[in-house]
């Protein structure tokens, strides 16, 4: 079961999911969604109750104008949203690297958070990617297509990561081009492993399609289990 909370982050009050791990630890897995009028924090539960099955907390909260959150989506940018991560990270537990997860935008972020929270693995669903400038593009229209953008906060973080990264990508994604995967592997300089599963016959709507597919539902959930052990 989930605990139900907010906490504040520059100025807005944000709608987040607390799940504990053995013995009533804190979470280790952040959790961000990602773009979108109906994007929420309950995309992902169903990977985050599994988790929390086998003794893995979580996190996973409504960015400022999405779900429960206070805040207008169309003033938001990704700046202000790096800043609502790092908030909602100090939720996390401080004895050891957390796992973040993000899908799409919010893998995005995921990255470019890299030199704050040092994670020990990274899980990105369909990431994208953007350039250094849309940082403080507003999302009413203005914010950039996702690319492969040489120049993106994201990749330049990324090359200062020393975990573990698994990427879901999907083969029908008609949002983040398979380029956009393959930035973030030249970028994962570091890493110590790296890791691409491919679905087949998804979308850009990755967590849509997968509570329905049993067999890769239960693979993501094994692989992200053997990461948290690691």
């Amino acid at each position: 079961m989930g605990e139900e909370f907010f906490f504040e982050a520059a100025g807005e009050r944000l709608a987040a999911t607390r799940t504990t791990g053995t013995g009533g630890a804190d979470p280790e897995i952040l959790t961000l969604h990602g773009l979108g009028t109906t994007a929420t924090r309950h995309r992902a539960r169903y990977l985050l109750d599994a988790w929390a099955a086998h003794g893995h907390g979580s996190l996973t909260f409504d960015f400022s104008g999405n779900g429960d959150s206070s805040g207008d989506l169309s003033r938001s940018t990704l700046r202000r949203r790096r800043a609502e991560t790092l908030a909602a990270a100090a939720w996390l537990r401080k004895d050891r690297p957390p796992v973040v997860v993000g899908t799409s935008l919010g893998a995005h972020l995921a990255a470019w958070t890299v030199r704050e929270l040092r994670p020990r693995a990274l899980v990105l669903f369909c990431p994208a990617a953007y350039p250094e400038h849309a940082a403080d593009l507003p999302f009413d229209g203005s914010l950039v297509r996702p690319a492969n953008h040489s120049d993106s906060p994201a990749y330049a973080a990324l090359r200062e990561f020393d975990g573990d990264l698994l990427i879901f990508g999907a083969r029908q994604d008609q949002v983040c081009a398979p380029e956009v995967i393959e930035g973030y592997l030249d970028n994962a300089r570091r890493a110590r492993s790296a890791e691409v599963v491919w679905f087949e016959g998804c979308d850009h709507f990755v967590h849509r399609w997968l509570p329905d597919q049993v067999p890769e539902r239960e693979e993501t959930v094994r692989a992200v289990l053997r990461l948290l052990a690691a």
